[in-house]
Formats: structure tokens, C-alpha cells, sequence
């Protein structure tokens, strides 16, 4: 009897049989999914991710291969739309790889008189090293631009135009202000830069030719192919100071050192000024095309008027591959934190979306996971989607950016619960208060913001795939745990990840992205500092 009369309060509760009262549970909302993300399953993935089977994962190479078909195959099983090339999960591009074999060099005097005529080689050196860029012909007079000096006190070695000219500096750590000499060469058109180095030191010059020669012949650096059409690549060439003597006509080497030494004691009084000579680099090379691909996974949104606009979430899913073995003979260098742990991050993050969206409850803005390769070649995947993107940049409403999730720096070995969080208040002050919101009502980790800072010497905020969103005017979040001992390194193993660290970042960047999907309004750049610096600082 007791069981009976239970069972009917119970029944009353819930409505019992019979009864036109019905009690409609809660709608599922999409900050219910969060914890769908666990322990296990990112250990699941990363196992593979990072397992000696994808070779490292460099661009171009069979591993990341290997790795991209394992990313598209779980993308399509959930049920994700492919918005790459032809109705695939892949946005491809195509990356240079120029060899080198050598190059020559031709100085001239007044009256086009030959100064010097050498070349570098595998069989011989001369007057000339490159030891930065130099990949097209460049044919240029030549401006003296003392130190190279740019400072905040007025000092200003640098001409103002310097269009097709080379630039003549005395190379100094402390003096030379070399991202404004990059600025004169990607904006103002100068041919390069000819490096008086070690003026002191004759002996030095011959030491880098030597390196320079060793570098021959093996391929380069790769780049995008598509901005090898939009002009040379400047040259950063080193000088035999000899030669440098004679062109800023003093004596010898000793007089080229004194005068370099009195130039850092009075750099004020320095006027840039153009000199009788010019300088032809020729280049020989070989040049290969290799191709590469990005994913691109589209979750669309719920709300017929703000699912046009698009949230992207990045990570990259490239390493460095195969390469000189550690102490123990590894050769294999497996990125499991760079960057398998943003991989996964991501991966399960979409998965997460995934269910909320079956429970009706997905977001309402759309959400690209975009994975993006060759990060470790100069973030060339995340700049080819800028240039290209599958969704307009005006539609792009953030990026949450995603590199290396999985570690703990020496700094927070006490206290794990935490995550260096950059861009935010730097860029975007909505986007700051969303992350904020975002943490607090889930796992309420310590925010870092020790590198969230413009002037800090590291630069983090523009050294990931983040920053080809930011220089556009995208408001950009990154998450970082900090470096370690096994940064780029074959020690950068699945076995060294903190796994409950893993799991508590990405339920984060789950929470953050669906904040910034499912807000009322989209968040604006209102950081006119960091505004300025991407007009001044822009990555070409």
C-alpha cells in the first residue's frame, strides 16, 4: 500500500497517465556540451596524432598526409559540411621550394667601372654572402644608411625613399632597427640590405661563407606561390669588409672599425646619403612546387540571420617532420603538444558542437574548425586562407586560435589550472569580457596574461595563426600553455602531455567559442594601439 501511494506521488509529479497536465523539461542549451569533452577521448586521438606513424606531420611530406586523411574521415563521420575545394574538406595551395646553387655578385664604380666581380658557390667564395632572402635578381645603387638606426628619440638612419636602392648598414644588436628595415624593403621598394658585420673581426666573413656554402644546393625555405608573383624577394647580403672599406672610403680595416664605433658614439649626428656605387645580386636556383592543403569543417548555425557570420576556430596541424636525431637516437620529432594538442582541442571540440546541435542546441552563428598547415614554415596556411577565404573577412566575426594545449611551463608546475590567453583586451575588449564570461561559468582557470602585451620581446602576438586574422581586423583570442624543454624536439611526446590540463583548456575554448557564437552582438577591434601596429608591423 505504501509502494502504491508513492508510486501515485510520484507519477503526480510527472504527470500521470491520464492527466492533461504535463510538466516540459528545460531546453538543451549549448553550454550543456562542455563536458562531453574528456580525458579519454582526446588521449584517444592524440595517440594517433602524434604516434610515429605520421612521420612529424611536415608540410608537404607524407605524415601530414597521414594526418590530414585521419582529421577529414572523423570530420566526415560526424556529419560536418566540407567547405574546401571542390565540396571537399581540403582548401589546397601550392608552397615553393627553391634551391640554391649559387650566386653572383657585381659591384660597380663611377662610370659603371667593375669594382668587384665574385661569386658564391660550392666551388668558391668572394666579396658577398647572403645570409637572408636573395632569391630573385636585384640590381640596385647603393644608399648609406649608417647604422640602420630608427629610434623613438628622433635618430633616423634610414632614407625616405629607397625605392629600388640598397641599403649600406653597419650590422649593430644594440643600434640597428631591423624591423624598420624590413618595413623600407616589403613598403618603400628598396633592393635589400648589405650588412657591414663584425668590422673588428675580418675573420667572421669568411666563417659565414663557409656556412653559406654548406647551405647550397639543399632546398629552401618554403613559400607561397601565389605572392612570389607580387614582387623579389629582397636580399640580406654581408660584405667582405675590406671591400667596405673601400666603398666608404677609408683606408682599411681598422679606419671601417673606427668609424663604426664613432657612428654608435654619435648617432644623432648621422644623415643618410647615396653613394657612387651599385650592386647587382644574380641568383642561381631551381625552384619545385610543392603542394599543401588546409581543412576546412563547417558546423553552420542555427539563427537564419547570424549564421552567415562565421567564427573561426584554428589550430595547425603541421610539425617539422624528421630530423637530427636527440640523445636517444630519435629522429621522429612527433609535436604531440605543437601542435597535436590544439589538433585535438579542436577535433573535440567540434564533436561536442555536434551533439549540442542533435539536442537542438547547436550555435547560432556558423563555426569553421579550420586546420591549418605549413604554421611552422612562417604561418603560410593560415596567410593563404586570409588572402583566400571560403567565407568573406567581413563575415568573420573572431578567431580563436589554438597552439599548444597539452603542456605545463616551469612557471605554473604548482598550479596547473591555468592558460596564457593573448590577444583579447589587446585587440578586442568584447572579446575579452566573452572569454571572462566563458571561464567563469566553466572550468575557471587562471588567465594568464603575462604575454598579452604588444611590446613584449617574445611577439606571441603575431608569431601563430592568429595574427593573419588580426593584421585584417579580426578579433583574435589565442590559447597557449608556454614553452618547455621539448619544444620542437623529439622529446615533444603524447607521454609528456598533462591530460586533465588538455581536457580543461578545451572545455574552455568549447565554452569561449559557443559564448562568441551564440552573443547578441559580434565583437569590434577597439585597440587603436594594436590597429597601428599591424599598418607598421604587416607580415608580407
Amino acid at each position: 500500500m505504501k509502494k502504491l501511494i508513492f508510486l501515485c506521488v510520484f507519477v503526480a509529479a510527472i504527470g500521470c497517465s491520464g492527466s492533461k497536465k504535463t510538466t516540459t523539461l528545460p531546453a538543451a542549451s549549448i553550454f550543456d556540451f562542455d563536458k562531453t569533452i574528456t580525458m579519454e577521448g582526446l588521449k584517444s586521438d592524440l595517440s594517433i596524432i602524434a604516434s610515429d606513424e605520421f612521420e612529424g606531420r611536415d608540410t608537404g611530406e607524407e605524415g601530414i598526409r597521414k594526418a590530414t586523411d585521419y582529421i577529414t574521415k572523423r570530420y566526415e563521420a560526424l556529419g560536418l559540411k566540407p567547405v574546401g575545394d571542390n565540396n571537399s574538406f581540403e582548401q589546397g595551395y601550392d608552397l615553393n621550394a627553391r634551391t640554391v646553387n649559387g650566386y653572383e655578385y657585381i659591384l660597380k664604380g663611377e662610370n659603371g667601372a667593375i669594382l668587384s666581380e665574385t661569386s658564391l658557390n660550392k666551388q668558391e667564395t668572394g666579396d658577398f654572402v647572403t645570409i637572408f632572402g636573395g632569391s630573385d635578381n636585384v640590381t640596385g645603387s647603393i644608399i648609406y644608411a649608417g647604422l640602420g638606426m630608427v629610434n623613438d628619440s628622433g635618430v633616423n638612419h634610414l632614407p625616405e625613399a629607397a625605392s629600388d636602392k640598397w641599403l649600406l648598414v653597419f650590422f649593430s644588436r644594440q643600434h640597428t632597427n631591423q624591423r624598420a628595415l624590413q618595413s623600407l624593403i616589403a613598403n618603400g621598394g628598396a633592393a635589400g640590405v648589405i650588412l657591414i658585420m663584425d668590422h673588428s673581426n675580418p675573420e667572421g666573413f669568411q666563417q659565414s661563407a663557409v656556412q653559406a656554402q654548406q647551405r647550397l644546393g639543399n632546398a629552401g625555405r618554403l613559400s607561397l606561390a601565389y605572392l612570389q608573383n607580387n614582387g623579389r624577394q629582397q636580399a640580406w647580403n654581408r660584405i667582405k669588409p675590406e671591400l667596405a672599406a673601400q666603398l666608404l672610403q677609408v683606408n682599411d680595416v681598422a679606419s671601417l672599425a673606427e668609424l663604426g664605433n664613432k657612428l654608435q658614439e654619435s648617432p644623432a649626428e648621422f644623415t643618410p646619403r647615396e653613394i657612387e656605387f651599385s650592386l647587382a645580386h644574380k641568383v642561381s636556383s631551381v625552384n619545385n612546387v610543392v603542394k599543401a592543403s588546409n581543412i576546412a569543417a563547417l558546423l553552420e548555425g542555427s539563427d537564419p540571420e547570424l549564421k552567415d557570420e562565421i567564427v573561426v576556430l584554428s589550430a595547425h596541424h603541421d610539425h617539422v617532420g624528421i630530423g637530427r636525431p636527440d640523445s636517444t637516437g630519435d629522429t621522429i620529432y612527433n609535436g604531440a603538444d605543437d601542435d597535436g594538442s590544439g589538433t585535438v582541442g579542436l577535433m573535440h571540440t567540434a564533436q561536442a558542437m555536434v551533439a549540442a546541435k542533435k539536442a537542438g542546441a547547436g550555435p547560432k552563428r556558423s563555426v569553421l574548425f579550420l586546420h591549418v598547415s605549413g604554421e611552422e614554415k612562417g604561418l603560410l596556411g593560415s596567410r593563404y586562407y586570409s588572402d583566400h577565404p571560403i567565407f568573406p573577412i567581413e563575415n568573420t566575426v573572431a578567431n580563436v586560435n589554438v597552439d599548444m594545449i597539452g603542456r605545463v611551463d616551469k612557471e605554473h608546475e604548482e598550479n596547473k589550472d591555468y592558460i596564457y590567453v593573448i590577444g583579447g583586451e589587446i585587440i578586442s575588449s568584447g572579446l575579452d569580457s566573452l572569454l571572462r564570461k566563458a571561464n567563469e561559468a566553466s572550468v575557471n582557470l587562471d588567465l594568464s596574461k603575462r604575454y598579452n602585451d604588444l611590446e613584449d620581446p617574445n611577439q606571441f602576438y603575431r608569431r601563430s595563426d592568429h595574427w593573419n586574422f588580426g593584421r585584417l581586423g579580426v578579433p583574435f583570442i589565442f590559447f597557449f600553455n608556454g614553452v618547455h624543454a621539448d619544444y620542437h624536439r623529439p622529446s615533444d611526446s603524447v607521454d609528456k602531455i598533462e591530460w586533465e590540463a588538455l581536457t580543461k583548456r578545451t572545455q574552455l575554448i568549447y565554452y569561449t567559442t559557443a559564448m562568441i557564437a551564440n552573443s547578441s552582438e559580434r565583437p569590434k577591434v577597439d585597440n587603436q594601439e594594436f590597429i597601428q601596429k599591424t599598418q607598421a608591423q604587416a607580415r608580407n
